[in-house]
């Protein structure tokens, strides 16, 4: 009967699939091992039956997304639970449809099948000549972006900030005209919470970055933010695990925004922090406010005008945090605000070296491949420090010129093979979205985009456990010569 409704439902396309599957020599070689589970994109769990009880045995394995997230290859194994069979599967899906390969010690059956989820579990039936039909139900998890590491899942809360005590500085012929701002809360939640995820970034925002790239990116489709599958979710309650969680403050970088550094705040999040990122009108790439108004960078705003803006809104979301700290419905007790730190790509991190600087709130700083304004930090800084660099980076005066106004505990991370713009995310994304052309070739450097994330996650959350948690530092010495692929130095 089920069989029944399948074909009647699929008639032509699973007719014609089945004789191509089952009467010629189609490869269906193991589609997605790798060295190491850093490589994958997403697991799945779950158990099989001969009939849709589901009793006969359990089913797990790795996939990887392609070019859409509905699109993918996947490897897996199974057993019986009576222990007399076991075996791998192996193949690839399409939006509702499967095709591959089951092996077990005496047998092996290409077969077809159909696929029906959601953003957590799935159901399938897969049918081939020598396997019949076999039912399978579980739970998965997949994104573009690297698995989080740490033991909590992402909330996020968005909010418009007016900073009313400051004129906009980028448009003086408007009066009363005051610095605005956008900014995303992120904070630990329970993992256990099933509630849909955030989108990557709005249709303006992606638009903007499409428009960013060197070479036409022609076969991206328009809405391909909707693939990237992040692994936040909006305004869900934050997790009582912990009584406060240390603050860190997000500042991108020069024409830049903050989602696309994604993968680098949830990560940090999942591990017990609470991030805010902000969107600097005027600086950022693009700001999109609630009421559609879209603000772009302004020309010139790269000098002292805009490192003073975003250093003054870094401050101020800090005073917005400590507001929200005694008065916000969902987060209120929530911040560490004993337990401060700061981070940010480029441009911004010239402003987080300033705001260390001037602000004692502002208790450690890290920066990826940041640009600094050394007359602003003239007495250099003695709290500890961090500078990620890609290769070659600290050949830049400018770099070290920074690195001998460290008086504190300092240290440098340069990543082989990376460059400037591969501490996004815009290189795993590329990797998906047009696979046939090298990171390198857009600008992100030889080393494989997955692992230039992977290694900087682990960087900037061992450097914040130890300053804001007071994790051992020789943890974080240590970190420095696991790696094969950094440079490591301190002082």
């Amino acid at each position: 009967m089920i069989l029944k409704q399948f074909l009647k439902k699929k008639y032509i396309l699973s007719i014609s699939l089945i004789i191509i599957l089952l009467i010629s020599n189609i490869s269906l070689s193991t589609p997605i091992i790798k060295d190491s589970d850093e490589w994958f994109d997403g697991n799945f769990q779950g158990k099989w039956g001969k009939n849709k009880d589901y009793s006969d045995g359990e089913i797990w394995g790795n996939l990887n997304l392609g070019r859409r997230s509905s699109v993918g290859k996947f490897y897996g194994e199974w057993n019986s639970y009576d222990n007399t069979s076991s075996g791998t599967l192996q193949g690839r899906f399409k939006n509702s449809l499967l095709i591959g390969l089951v092996k077990t010690n005496e047998v092996s059956s290409r077969f077809i099948g159909f696929l029906n989820y959601n953003d957590t579990n799935f159901k399938a039936v897969i049918i081939g000549l020598k396997i019949k039909i076999r039912f399978i139900q579980g739970e998965f998890e997949a994104s573009f972006l690297p698995k989080l590491t740490g033991s909590y899942g992402v909330g996020v809360k968005d909010m418009h900030l007016i900073d009313e005590s400051r004129l906009e500085e980028f448009t003086q012929e408007i009066p009363d005209d005051y610095r605005e701002m956008m900014v995303r809360i992120w904070y630990p939640i329970d993992k256990e919470l099933k509630e849909p995820r955030v989108e990557y970034m709005d249709d303006p925002t992606f638009a903007w970055l499409m428009g960013r790239s060197p070479v036409p990116l022609i076969t991206i489709p328009e809405n391909a933010y909707l693939f990237v599958r992040p692994h936040g979710k909006c305004e869900v309650p934050i997790s009582d695990e912990e009584d406060m969680y240390p603050v860190i403050v997000f500042s991108p970088g020069y024409d830049g925004v903050y989602q696309i550094y994604t993968s680098l705040i949830e990560d940090i999040v999942s591990s017990g922090f609470i991030v805010a990122s902000i969107n600097h009108p005027y600086i950022s790439g693009i700001t999109v406010f609630p009421d559609g108004r879209k603000i772009y960078t302004a020309k010139n705003s790269s000098g002292d005008l805009g490192i003073r803006s975003v250093v003054e809104d870094a401050k101020f979301v800090l005073d917005n945090i400590t507001e929200m700290n005694v008065s916000d419905p969902d987060l209120k007790g929530k911040f560490n605000l004993s337990k401060v730190g700061m981070y940010g790509h480029s441009f911004g991190g010239a402003s987080t070296s300033i705001c260390c600087y001037e602000d004692d709130r502002f208790l450690c700083g890290l920066t990826l491949d940041g640009v600094f304004y050394i007359d602003y930090i003239s007495e250099g800084l003695t709290k500890p420090f961090m500078l990620m660099i890609a290769e070659n980076r600290f050949n830049d005066a400018n770099v070290q010129d920074m690195w001998e106004h460290l008086y504190g505990d300092a240290y440098k991370v340069e990543i082989k093979g990376s460059t400037h713009f591969a501490f996004t995310d815009v290189g795993i994304l590329l990797k998906h979205f047009v696979p046939m052309i090298p990171p390198r070739i857009l600008g992100f450097g030889t080393i494989e985009p997955k692992r230039m994330i992977n290694i900087t996650k682990a960087f900037e959350l061992m450097f914040f456990e130890v300053y804001l948690k007071d994790r051992p530092v020789e943890d974080l010495i240590n970190l420095g010569s696991f790696y094969e692929d950094v440079i490591f130095d301190y002082k």
